[in-house]
């Protein structure tokens, strides 16, 4: 489709070679109406990423290969990506999972009717192989639930975490992007988002299919832990006018993270401690911000965390 792009897909890419023409397939195979483009961040893959979707670009057109020699992670190459996005509304997926084919029209139907600026959809965990999963449809009608107070569904933890987003390009860039912070945007992204949006779509249907066998960089626990607790670090000390249950909530999760991580990734912050501090967040009481001060330097002195 020519002109005027009404949607970008914005689509980070590391090491994905062996599944990148089944990903390009399931986008060429998308039930649009609207113009659309493609920007593709190659992270410095070392697999010939970049090669694969260069000599396939002109089986989408409006595509785009933005090609690194530096890895620095899929948060700031979607902030790389949708510097250059010209559409109206940003399509946030990963470069690793198979969209159905009538989702993106789908959701973008949804934000229309509802006057909403921003979507998730669901991703679902298949148990083929990439070359053995067909997508179906979702359909015209699918199951949804909208919000009109963003950051407390998101608070909710609700399964957001996974890129399966469509969003106003203008909510994208009130939100800052991606915390640039943080390697991997899982957490931090929804949280900025919901911080600026007027209405949420919670769409439950799978509108994106992660195939068997696939690696994502969330499933190292340590990483894990780290990026997620500066996501609700970061957005206390960045944010003022909180509300006050938004805020006591946020330092919950801060402290439920560093409890977790104490036990299961080595966070030298000292048992007891994130043990009582936990505690005393499940019953409703405060968690201290010098607490949470000395958690965050633990994470920091984390070693072998990669950071942009």
């Amino acid at each position: 489709m020519s002109g005027q792009p009404e949607i970008s897909f914005v689509i980070p890419v590391y090491n994905k070679a062996d599944i990148l023409p089944h990903t390009l397939s399931a986008l060429a195979g998308q039930r649009l109406s609207v113009p659309v483009e493609y920007i593709f961040v190659d992270d410095a893959s070392r697999d010939g990423s970049a090669d694969i979707l260069q000599a396939r670009a002109d089986a989408l057109p409006g595509t785009v290969v933005i090609r690194n020699s530096d890895n620095a992670g899929p948060s700031r190459r979607l902030n790389q990506g949708a510097a250059q996005a010209r559409g109206r509304y940003l399509c946030l997926i990963d470069a690793d999972e198979l969209i159905a084919p009538d989702a993106v029209a789908t959701m973008l139907r949804l934000m229309q009717e509802h006057q909403a600026d921003m979507v998730h959809g669901k991703v679902k965990h298949a148990a083929q192989a990439a070359a053995e999963l067909h997508p179906p449809a979702i359909g015209t009608a699918p199951a949804m639930e909208i919000n009109d107070r963003p950051l407390v569904t998101i608070l909710d933890g609700r399964g957001f975490v996974r890129m399966a987003w469509l969003v106003e390009t203008t909510l994208f860039r009130a939100a800052g992007g991606c915390d640039e912070r943080l390697f991997i945007q899982d957490e931090s992204l929804p949280l900025r988002l919901a911080l600026k949006a007027r209405r949420l779509i919670d769409l439950r249907a799978y509108v994106m299919w992660a195939p068997r066998a696939e690696s994502h960089l969330s499933s190292d626990k340590r990483q894990q832990h780290h990026d997620r607790f500066f996501a609700y670090y970061n957005l206390l000390r960045d944010t003022g006018g909180l509300a006050p249950q938004d805020r006591r909530k946020i330092a919950a999760i801060c402290a439920s993270i560093a409890w977790k991580a104490t036990r299961r990734s080595g966070l030298r912050l000292g048992t007891a401690s994130a043990l009582v501090s936990y505690v005393a967040a499940k019953i409703g009481l405060d968690v201290s911000d010098r607490y949470l001060d000395r958690a965050a330097a633990a994470f920091r002195a984390m070693p072998n965390i990669r950071k942009p």
